[in-house]
């Protein structure tokens, strides 16, 4: 007998069917596997061969402050739908339509609309722009948290590495220096701008591998360089404002301006940017709003993908580097002051997956607590916590246990797109002359930092090691009895100065009573 079909059963049908293919494309079935310049153009490639009822496939492009296509029909290309796909788009490199921070995606036209059907991914080699390219010279691994006040000690003392700060934030107060960038005129502090002509010409010159760190503070004039969850005072630092036209197209014109500037020449290099400072320390340091960890990474490998790729396509020798503190997997109330491991592994995820580059790792193994300079001996109310071991596990990573960063970097889910183990320098390691808790001396501090710098020395996957810092700061002392410098707030040189010069060039071995040892390799170093 004939099977009549009713109309509600048809109308069901047609829905099912409809479904099935949003799911199909929702499902991100194709990959997207390339995304680099080549020329004067953006070439993306995807695989995977997604139905669609025109036979074609359409190119977005998502700056980095937008969250999707959503109703757009403003596709950059297309290409035959097919197993492999080829896109090519113009890069538009220093114009209003530049697609230099941009990330991609493939979508199908269904039902007159644009439905996504691939992975996202940012473009992964900014350096091929770069019209300059800066060497890293070979020197010594030893380095210093500089005062531009003593620069001509830096070369006195043999020092292969210099560390400074820059605030982001004191180049927007005011102008002077205009910069045109992406079809717009910038203009930046002129003052700020001739204090780091300064300091960084008197650092490459001292021959140093310049390390720079950028910051971000709190300034009701600049707050649109904050991320607008984050915009409260009174934390230390704060994240930058990638989710915003306004704020990210600033932090993107600040970063090439200096980037170009400060990569050879008569001003200088810096041959080294670190992308925030202790960054898995949300509250405080790295001030992004209250979320979790995953939110968290997430967030801040937008931010370091817009300065990496503003730093890379000016000069692309420059290295750029995250910063984790030494909290490894260790928590405590603060509930956004994240384990280092997390962040850095989700960070790593999540810039995998959007398009590999080549960023690096600095973190600080300071002493546990902060201000015990004696590293090798935990105080007894920390002994008994089991802080410290040489598994990936360790709760907190000092001098002692370097080996814990290192080998996890050796794993292959963290190295570089070229395979090899990416570049890893400790740029901040301190120890203190003195202390009202825990008794220590100007003998001990000289003792402890040559004998961490030779455990992390020793050990090939530290390309560069900064003792914090040349001279004491005061408001380190007064809030954290933290009297670290080789030198007194004026300028005093203390027992550790010469004990700098000499760690990797003389002999230490008159700093070995103090550590209890009668060679360096019996406390195993080389």
């Amino acid at each position: 007998m004939k099977k009549r079909w009713g109309l509600g059963f048809i109308l069901t049908m047609l829905l099912t069917l409809i479904m099935q293919v949003s799911v199909f494309a929702a499902g991100e079935q194709a990959t997207i596997n390339n995304c680099t310049i080549a020329g004067k153009d953006v070439v993306v490639i995807s695989v995977g061969n997604v139905p669609t009822g025109d036979g074609m496939y359409y190119l977005f492009e998502l700056k980095p402050y937008e969250v999707g296509i959503g109703a757009r029909t403003d596709y950059c290309a297309t290409a035959p739908a097919g197993e492999v796909a080829t896109f090519v788009t113009p890069l538009n490199f220093n114009t209003a339509n530049s697609k230099l921070y941009s990330r991609f995606v493939v979508a199908t036209l269904q039902g007159g609309a644009f439905v996504p059907v691939s992975n996202e991914m940012y473009i992964t080699n900014p350096e091929a722009v770069a019209t300059k390219t800066t060497g890293y010279p070979l020197r010594s691994k030893k380095g210093l948290t500089a005062d531009w006040r003593y620069t001509k000690e830096l070369t006195a003392l043999g020092t292969g590495y210099a560390s400074y700060e820059l605030d982001i934030s004191r180049f927007f107060v005011g102008g002077g220096t205009n910069y045109q960038y992406n079809g717009k005129t910038y203009s930046f502090n002129s003052g700020v701008v001739a204090e780091y002509d300064a300091v960084v010409k008197l650092l490459s010159d001292s021959g140093c591998n310049v390390v720079m760190v950028i910051k971000n503070s709190f300034n009701p004039a600049t707050a649109d360089l904050i991320l607008p969850a984050a915009r409260v005072a009174g934390m230390n630092c704060y994240a930058f404002n990638v989710a915003e036209q306004g704020g990210t197209e600033k932090i993107e014109a600040l970063l090439s301006f200096l980037a170009n500037r400060y990569s050879g020449g008569d001003k200088g290099t810096i041959h080294n940017w670190i992308i925030g400072n202790e960054i898995n320390n949300n509250s405080p340091w790295h001030y992004a709003g209250n979320m979790g960890v995953d939110q968290f990474s997430v967030q801040y490998a937008k931010e370091f993908r817009v300065c990496y790729n503003a730093i890379k396509s000016q000069n692309a020798g420059a290295r750029v580097f995250l910063n984790i503190d030494q909290r490894w997997t260790h928590t405590d109330s603060n509930t956004l002051a994240y384990r280092g491991r997390d962040v850095l592994d989700k960070f790593a995820a999540e810039i995998t997956a959007s398009g590999n580059i080549d960023w690096g790792l600095s973190f600080h193994p300071h002493p546990v607590p902060l201000f015990n300079a004696a590293f090798w001996n935990l105080p007894p109310a920390y002994a008994g916590l089991k802080l410290i071991d040489h598994t990936d596990n360790s709760k907190m990573v000092n001098p002692s246990n370097i080996d814990v960063v290192t080998n996890h970097m050796m794993q292959p889910a963290m190295l570089s797109p070229t395979g090899n183990i990416r570049h890893i320098i400790i740029s901040e390691m301190g120890f203190t002359s003195a202390n009202p808790q825990i008794a220590t001396n100007e003998q001990i501090q000289a003792a402890a930092m040559v004998y961490a710098y030779k455990l992390a020395a020793q050990n090939p996957c530290i390309e560069g090691v900064i003792i914090h810092r040349e001279i004491d700061n005061a408001s380190e002392a007064a809030a954290d009895g933290m009297a670290v410098g080789i030198m007194t707030a004026t300028g005093t040189p203390k027992l550790a100065y010469e004990a700098f010069r000499l760690m990797d060039v003389g002999n230490t071995d008159y700093l070995l009573p103090i550590l209890g040892a009668s060679s360096w390799a019996e406390l195993g170093c080389n």
